[in-house]
Parts: C-alpha cells; structure tokens; sequence
C-alpha cells in the first residue's frame, strides 16, 4: 500500500462519524439464503481451457480483469499485470483485446513503472477505458477503437493511491454514459492526521476527461473500496472494506474481524450516504459487487468474498438497494474436509444468470504446503437471484502450483494469481474467465467460456 509524502484534502472531503457508521450494524438481516444443488450437473457447459493467444515473455503474469462488451459479444478486453523481476519490483501493465470471443488476442503495453491494479471496462459503443496505479499514481487510459489502440497521455490523478476500479452508467438517466473511478487514497484532514479515504471521480465525455473528485472519509481506519456499481436510476454504488488500520506506531497491523459496507450516490458521486453494513464474514480479500440489470431481478445486488481462514466463498444478497443483506452463504460445497479458497469473482448475465468463480485447493489435500496448495478454478451459477445454485463444475484442465523457482516472490505476494482474476459475462449470455496459471512452472494466462444450457433457465422467478 503506498506510504509516500502526503497531499492535502480539497474542500470537497466528505466526513461521517464512526458513530453513525457503527449504527447502521443495526440494519443486517440475519434471514438464511439456502444453497441447494440441481439434480444435474450437465446444465453448466464448460469449453476447453486454452492458453491465451497471445506471447506475454518469459515473466509470470498475474491479476487479470476482464470486460465484456454489453453490444458486442465478441468483444473482450483484459487487464494484466506482467512481473518482470523475481522481487517483484519492477513491473508493467498490458491491455489484451479480442474480437472474436478470446480466440486471439492482441497486446498493447502502457508507459506506466511499477504498475499493477489493471482495470478495464467497455463501454455500449465500444470504447474502453483502463485504470491502473503507478508506483502509487492512478491513472486512466482510454481507447475510442475498443482496445486497438490507446492514448499516448493518460489522465493523471496523483498518488497516494490504491486498487483503482472502474464502472459505467448504461442507464438513460441524468448521468447515463458516465464513467466512474474509484480508488483507495491516502490524504491528510483538517487535523493534518493521515486518513485512507474513497476516492471517486466522474467522467461524462466517455473517459476522455474527469470532473473535480469526491474524496469520502468514514472513519479512523484504511478503509479499501472495491469495485462500484450502478442501478437502473443511476445511483453509484461503491462498496467498502475496513479490515486494517494503522497502528500508532505508523505499521498495518489487521482487523480481528473485518467488516464490508457499501456507499451510494444519487447525484453523480457528487455526495454520498452513510454507509450501509454489508457483513463481518469476510476477511484479507478483494470482494467484488454486482448488480443485477434483468427484468426479474433488476437492482438485486451480490457481493462474493473468501473468508479470513480461505474456507469459504462467501455470497451476501440485497434486494433493497443495500440496505439490508443476507447472512453468508458458502458457495463453496465440494471443497471438503479441508478447504482453501481464494480470489473469487463474480458476473451477471443478460439473463439474470449469477456466475461465481475462484480458486481451489480441493484436489491438493497437503495441508503442510499452507498458501501453497495447488489449486484450479472452480465455477458454479445461480438461476433463481442466488437463492440456490447449481453444482460447481471444474474449469481449469490442470492443477496451478504456485510455488516454483519461476514464479519466486510472485508466489509468495500472490498465491492465487492475483487480488482477483477475471470474469465477465457477454452480450450473448455467456460467461468468459481468464486466470493466471501457474500448470507450467510459471503464471500465465489461460481463458474458458462457460454456458448454461437452456434447461437452467426453465421456472426461473424472481
């Protein structure tokens, strides 16, 4: 996490008290969502996993985020990481792009040192745009071509940042088309005491410039947003994680328990809410939002996580716009006696159709390899809104072992590829996966398609 001189906060700082953050603890539903299987594990179709098609060195490569065009099913954008020193400190950024439904790829490498955090998104004509940090800079790239070609110059928002994400308006509203950065930033308040605050800004011209920053504070603690989303109004979700603090001593030193909440905005993240409480069941993980846009289940929201012990895949349900969530649902049911989960991700389809993946260990019952268990990439879908799920499938044709001379430190910073990897849900209703696998010795990329045959579909209600 960056810890370079710090910059102080514009006017434009949001503060909440910790006391009314902590009051809306009050608002978890503690209403059980049951997980049941399908009859039939036949109605998940997984395609072969190949590597992708496209020469990445001799490096490992790590993190990747993956887009999906919303008008172009063949259209995907992805956003890796390339580490090119064993120390892991010194590394580049890459933008792969396919338009025939990641048969092949190409490349493009951005001018941007000690880069990780790659983040993309694709907007309804195509463009794209790119986020990532730099050292502890947030920049964005934006390519009109849909990934062909990017800007020579991007948009710089300073340093002092982390994890920056990206979302879209797809909606017709007032802010329909806007295009949403967030990050973590380390700034100074009025006290000239250090704060981790939400960092959000807003672009209406396609990526191509930014307005004046929100920077929002809730409390005392390095509270990490994920990645935001938005409802058929336009309100802006972005949802937040409270699992650190600094000590007084200047160190990160963990939460006992970790606890996620989501802020929203009504106004083109102008001002935000309170926070809203999502749960304590995660812990030392990226977890990811979605917002459901079909008609069944339109605005239902879905967070996914692992839990601090890599047991389980954690889903939480709301129906009322965050307000309330479902207690933890374990998506993971065939891990077995001795489960380790990482990096799950999650997508929803056109259909309403929740796609969750992650990493597992359940084939490696070594215990004593710890973080270093070999794992695959497991699959698995919902129907009915995440009320039950059909039976997780395999997706990965070959164990990832992380732990090899190749991949030296990069093992040990990410045992599972990544802070996340990347799933995304096409046009067509499919759903598209690249991961870093580690098969050969060392991370590479692989990709995989996966469909529900049109049996899933039968019965489905909101």
């Amino acid at each position: 996490m960056p810890r370079a001189a710090m910059v102080k906060v514009p006017p434009c700082v949001c503060g909440v008290a910790l006391s009314l953050l902590l009051s809306a603890t009050a608002r978890k539903s503690t209403a059980q969502v049951p997980l049941a299987k399908s009859p039939s594990d036949s109605l998940i179709r997984v395609g072969k996993d190949r590597s992708l098609s496209i020469d990445l060195g001799t490096f490992p490569t790590v993190e990747p985020y993956l887009a999906a065009d919303p008008s172009n099913a063949a259209h995907l954008v992805a956003g890796v990481a390339v580490i090119t020193k064993p120390d892991v400190s010194e590394r580049s950024c890459a933008a792969l792009t396919s338009f025939d439904g990641g048969r092949t790829w190409t490349r493009h490498d951005f001018p941007a040192k000690e880069c990780l955090d790659p983040w993309v998104v694709i907007r309804p004509d195509g463009s794209a745009v790119l986020a990532l940090i730099s050292r502890s800079e947030l920049l964005v790239f934006r390519s009109s071509d849909g990934g062909t070609t990017w800007s020579d110059r991007p948009i710089s928002f300073g340093e002092h940042h982390d994890h920056g994400t990206l979302a879209i308006d797809t909606t017709r509203g007032s802010f329909g088309g806007s295009v949403y950065v967030v990050s973590q930033q380390i700034v100074r308040d009025t006290g000239d005491l250090e704060r981790f605050a939400a960092f959000v800004a807003r672009s209406t011209d396609a990526g191509a410039t930014f307005g004046e920053p929100t920077r929002v504070i809730v409390n005392n603690l390095q509270m990490n947003p994920m990645n935001p989303a938005v409802l058929s109004d336009g309100t802006l979700m972005v949802p937040l994680s409270d699992y650190g603090r600094t000590t007084p001593g200047g160190d990160f030193a963990w939460l006992a328990r970790g606890r996620d909440w989501v802020i929203t905005s009504a106004d083109g993240a102008r001002t935000f809410s309170l926070p809203l409480f999502v749960t304590e069941a995660c812990g030392r993980s990226f977890p990811e939002l979605a917002v459901d846009a079909s008609e069944g289940y339109r605005d239902r929201l879905y967070s996914v996580c692992n839990d601090s012990s890599f047991a389980h895949v954690y889903l939480h349900i709301s129906s009322d716009r965050g307000e309330r969530w479902s207690a933890p649902v374990a998506v993971n049911r065939g891990s077995g006696p001795s489960p380790y989960v990482r990096t799950a991700a999650i997508a929803v389809n056109r259909d309403g159709i929740v796609g969750i993946s992650w990493y597992d260990a359940r084939n490696d019952r070594d215990e004593s390899k710890g973080k270093y268990r070999c794992q695959e990439i497991f699959f698995t879908a919902s129907v009915d809104g995440g009320r039950t799920f059909l039976p997780e499938v395999k997706v990965s044709s070959a164990k990832n072992c992380p732990n090899t001379a190749a991949n030296g430190q990069v093992a040990e910073r990410w045992p599972a590829g990544g802070d996340y990897h990347g799933l995304a849900a096409a046009a067509n209703g499919q759903f598209h996966l690249v991961w870093a696998d580690s098969r050969d010795g060392i991370y590479k990329l692989r990709t995989a398609t996966v469909a529900l045959r049109p049996k899933a579909n039968r019965g489905q209600k909101p």
